[in-house]
């Protein structure tokens, strides 16, 4: 007979069930956001002005709920309070945040605080992260695929949050 060597490799079922259920990018600020429905607070995107968003009650997947005193930006949210946080329900390998000025973060999965397992490379001490200089921080890091309710706790008036990105 023939004999015949593939060209291309194939991708494992775990790979593309992967992809296929990964959070997407979410967008904080409301020009990037519109018609995504990625915003789960009732209190919804007030452009240019400073929204109290208030617990949700329901956390919905892939879509990430603000808590305390945020001014809406078009590309962004800025917390004009010392502390906020951000709630997010998620399915992914890795999540990242795309921010700006200093803040200390403090992360938390299913109300625990973050554990090393799943520390991303930007987690400084146990569930900490330091946020000193505008770019994209890495916050989970799994070798599989997982579904949580992170929560962020934030110290830090003026942070800004862009974007969670997802591998």
């Amino acid at each position: 007979g023939v004999k015949t060597s593939p060209i291309i490799s194939l991708v494992s079922i775990e790979e593309f069930e992967h992809t296929l259920f990964r959070t997407p990018e979410l967008y904080f600020g409301y020009k990037f956001a519109q018609n995504r429905n990625q915003l789960g607070s009732q209190e919804g995107f007030q452009p240019s002005r400073t929204v109290t968003y208030t617990e949700p009650t329901n956390i919905e997947l892939n879509k990430f709920y603000p808590i305390g005193n945020w001014k809406n930006h078009e590309d962004g949210m800025e917390l004009t309070t010392l502390n906020g946080s951000i709630k997010l329900s998620f399915n992914a390998k890795e999540v990242n945040i795309v921010t700006e000025n200093n803040a200390q973060l403090e992360i938390f999965l299913d109300g625990v605080p973050l554990t090393e397992k799943y520390s991303g490379t930007d987690i400084v001490s146990g569930n900490q992260l330091i946020v000193s200089d505008p770019g994209m921080y890495n916050i989970i890091n799994s070798d599989t695929s997982i579904s949580h309710i992170m929560e962020i706790q934030i110290k830090g008036k003026g942070f800004q949050a862009f974007t969670f990105t997802f591998g």
